[in-house]
């Protein structure tokens, strides 16, 4: 005779609560989230984080694009906090088709492969823009373009977020992110930059996942919110 467990109430409750059909749907986390997760899982939560504040500041847009969405994970954050069509652009080709096969068939988003250091962005009449990570990938003299590029999908009422590490905490990095880190950026010259193409740039300080106004040389990140875009800048 077999003995029937009991079943508390506590358990019971969990398995009523835990029983919710969007639990059926899986997705796997693509190499460079993967690797990320299992060599330094805080640096996904930064990420995270950081495309947290971007959805934030642009949770009226209707039409969203994220230059160097990657694997498509921050889209998962702007779907969610937005209501807007969502399109992730990136150059390289492995990622996106990651976003393809993983993260689209679960949002409204649209993924594109695109060099836009090189090849301007076929999108038009978007009202926010996310480039998180990416900025500091892109050879100075290769800079001006980028932005011209990718600037050019903004609508003149646009939002626009941009996140890069700071240049005080290149020291501090991992050999690979030093190699791959050829534009690192300070307070001033971020908000220079970003101001040839912006009336108004808001520079914040970002450490871990707090978002803040201190002193800029404690902070290893920056996050700049900018509007009122100026034609095609320079």
């Amino acid at each position: 005779m077999v003995t029937q467990k009991k079943i508390s109430k506590t358990k019971r409750l969990w398995s009523e609560v835990q029983g919710d059909p969007e639990l059926d749907r899986r997705i796997s986390l693509g190499p460079v989230n993967t690797l990320s997760l299992l060599k330094d899982p805080k640096h996904l939560g930064f990420t995270l984080s950081r495309y947290k504040f971007a959805a934030k500041m642009l949770h009226d847009r209707k039409k969203i694009v994220d230059i160097g969405c990657g694997e498509g994970i921050g889209c998962l954050v702007l779907n969610a906090e937005t209501k807007a069509e969502i399109i992730g652009v990136d150059f390289d080709p492995e990622q996106i088709a990651y976003a393809e096969s993983w993260i689209k068939p679960h949002i409204r988003a649209e993924f594109m492969c695109r060099d836009l250091t090189c090849n301007k962005l076929n999108i038009k009449g978007a009202d926010g823009l996310v480039s998180i990570d990416a900025i500091e990938h892109v050879y100075q003299d290769e800079q001006d373009r980028f932005l011209e590029n990718v600037l050019s999908c903004l609508s003149k009422d646009g939002v626009a977020v941009f996140g890069t590490p700071s240049v005080y905490s290149y020291e501090y990095t991992a050999e690979r992110s030093r190699k791959g880190h050829v534009n690192m950026f300070d307070e001033k010259r971020l908000e220079h930059v970003l101001s040839q193409y912006f009336r108004h740039v808001f520079v914040f300080s970002m450490n871990d996942e707090m978002v803040h106004t201190g002193f800029s040389k404690m902070a290893h990140y920056f996050i700049a919110l900018c509007c009122g875009k100026i034609g095609n800048g320079r």
